[in-house]
């Protein structure tokens, strides 16, 4: 798929109106600054629990770090990060759908909309979305994680940008409407992106000469307030997008573009009010993954000691006593070599201890809800089994699991179709069809693993009162006629998201019905038929037996059936 499928971000356009470059740098600047109380939770949760995270200002270099002396965080975090991937987002697997919001669509357009869903998982498999969906959920514990979706020359690029490196804002609903960043480049990184042209003097100096110093260019994707209509370019799209070199010259941009729809969804784990920033699972496993690093710390220290205690000897002088595993304190009295105190620790009590915190913070993970749910890929479990024993889970993650299919998934799938669309990539509507659809609405419907077990609770209630008619009508058979066979079977369809085409629509099985109805009375009459046929043919040969009988002058017979006596007259 070689084509281009929709405006690039970085794409050129003349505009009659620039956006003034000082007002954006200040909404820029105060959307870093109002980031500011978030930095210090991100860094602690990166601190004690997501060491190889993030990307601040001072960790450029960084490696583990110091305070990590147990991993089960982040190991819950990994555990999390696959559970939502296997559950929301499963590669190997179908886990959306397209519809229509109009349940009297026309068939046929039904089964194009599931050619659309099979073309855009396509694009989806070949892309890198896979890879960078997961970064995403692997940085959901922070709060929230964003994706960038662009297009390419031959399909559309996913881009995860890690915690400490953007700023978000949020509209008057709490949906996010504005993603600012800043990044480091070098001057040839910033030619090869954006053009020579476009690029300020500094930049083109520092690119002439090879010099290796950094620029600081700002990305600012916005809500296009001064949206005209009826012009192309992007003044006329519903989001503007604008990239500056942080110093350079007033109203000088490497490149103003536009999008159609909103090219950054945010994964939100748990939003307060309007707040753009969420709280994640790191949060609420911060205070216990500290206790676990200084427990783990001290039980090492504690054996270390029993191992090697610090030591007490005699000598002319004392330089101070060393508490240090293996370390020798000088004591003038001291009656040979000896330990300097006796440690007596309980280690197993300790470790029981260590355990419990560890639970804590793989429950605040939902690390045994998606270790269970992982099990639905593998086929050791129905969905039915993970819903029935862990229901009350599946409730307290519910809200999360919405939000991160109505704000992350689905603008993620709009944009994706909405660039295939334009870009040509879709087989064309027939005439027909195209012009019966016309502005209909099309609705995405989450068929993944993880929504599938949320909905089996609709479809337990169907099947047990399905079960319970049965039941009743073994001894009162009239309340089947309470049951709308065709109505239950078209819920349960949509509820386990199976294709459109295997069903046929109720018009079509009332006419399917009708046809066998008539074709059983036509069987039904020509069998009755066929056996008053044959019951007659044994009376008629009766009749002609007896007619026979009479002719050959039994007296009885003709007697019986009203003949005259042969030779008349009496005896």
């Amino acid at each position: 798929m070689k084509t281009i499928l929709a405006r690039s971000p970085t794409a050129e356009y003349k505009q009659a109106k620039r956006p003034v470059r000082e007002e954006a740098q200040k909404r820029l600047d105060r959307l870093f600054r109002k980031r500011e109380p978030y930095l210090k939770w991100w860094k602690q949760i990166r601190d004690y629990e997501l060491p190889f995270h993030g990307d601040f200002e001072e960790n450029k270099a960084r490696g583990e770090s110091e305070e990590i002396y147990n991993s089960t965080a982040r190991d819950a975090a990994a555990i999390f990060a696959g559970g939502v991937m296997s559950g929301l987002t499963p590669p190997s697997r179908q886990w959306f759908k397209l519809a229509l919001s109009d349940e009297g669509a026309p068939k046929e357009a039904e089964v194009i909309l599931d050619e659309r869903q099979a073309i855009m998982q396509r694009v989806l498999a070949r892309s890198n979305f896979y890879h960078a969906v997961y970064s995403c959920y692997h940085d959901l514990p922070f709060g929230q994680a964003p994706l960038g979706i662009f297009s390419a020359t031959d399909g559309v690029h996913f881009v995860h940008y890690p915690i400490g490196s953007y700023a978000l804002d949020t509209d008057a609903v709490g949906l996010v409407n504005t993603f600012a960043r800043k990044v480091r480049m070098t001057a040839g990184q910033i030619i090869e992106q954006f053009g020579e042209k476009n690029a300020p003097q500094a930049v083109r100096d520092a690119a002439k000469n090879r010099s290796e110093r950094m620029f600081v260019v700002c990305w600012l994707v916005e809500q296009n307030t001064e949206r005209r209509g009826g012009r192309l370019g992007p003044q006329s799209m519903p989001y503007r997008s604008l990239y500056w070199v942080e110093g350079s010259p007033q109203d000088e941009y490497l490149t103003q573009g536009g999008m159609e729809e909103w090219p950054v969804p945010v994964a939100r784990y748990q939003v307060i009010g309007l707040e753009p920033y969420a709280k994640g699972a790191g949060w609420y496993a911060l205070a216990d993954s500290k206790m676990l690093q200084v427990m783990e710390r001290d039980i090492l220290t504690a054996i270390e000691m029993g191992i090697k205690p610090p030591m007490q000897t005699s000598a002319g002088t004392a330089l101070g006593v060393n508490l240090f595993p293996g370390g020798v304190t000088v004591n003038a009295a001291a009656d040979g070599v000896r330990p300097l105190f006796e440690v007596q620790l309980n280690v197993e009590a300790v470790q029981a201890k260590i355990e419990q915190v560890e639970q804590k913070v793989r429950r605040a993970y939902a690390a045994d809800l998606f270790l269970m749910l992982d099990q639905i890929e593998r086929g050791q479990m129905t969905a039915r089994e993970i819903m029935e024993r862990t229901q009350e889970k599946l409730q307290q993650l519910g809200p999360v699991v919405e939000r991160l299919q109505y704000e992350f998934l689905n603008p993620i799938l709009e944009r994706v179709y909405g660039l295939l669309d334009r870009g040509g990539v879709f087989p064309p509507l027939p005439p027909e069809l195209a012009e019966q659809l016309g502005e209909a609405e099309v609705r995405i419907e989450y068929i993944s693993p993880l929504a599938q077990a949320q909905k089996m609770s609709g479809l337990v209630n169907i099947e047990q009162t399905l079960s319970f008619a049965g039941q009743v009508a073994q001894l009162f058979p009239e309340v089947l006629t309470k049951i709308d066979a065709m109505t239950m079977l078209d819920v349960y369809h949509d509820n386990i998201g199976a294709p459109a085409a295997m069903l046929r629509s109720t018009e079509e099985a009332q006419q399917i019905l009708a046809a066998q109805q008539e074709a059983q009375e036509a069987e039904e009459a020509q069998a009755m038929q066929m056996a008053q046929l044959q019951q007659a043919a044994p009376l008629a040969q009766a009749a002609k037996n007896l007619t026979d009988a009479a002719n050959d002058g039994n007296p009885a017979i003709r007697e019986w059936l009203g003949m005259p006596n042969a030779g008349g007259g009496n005896p």
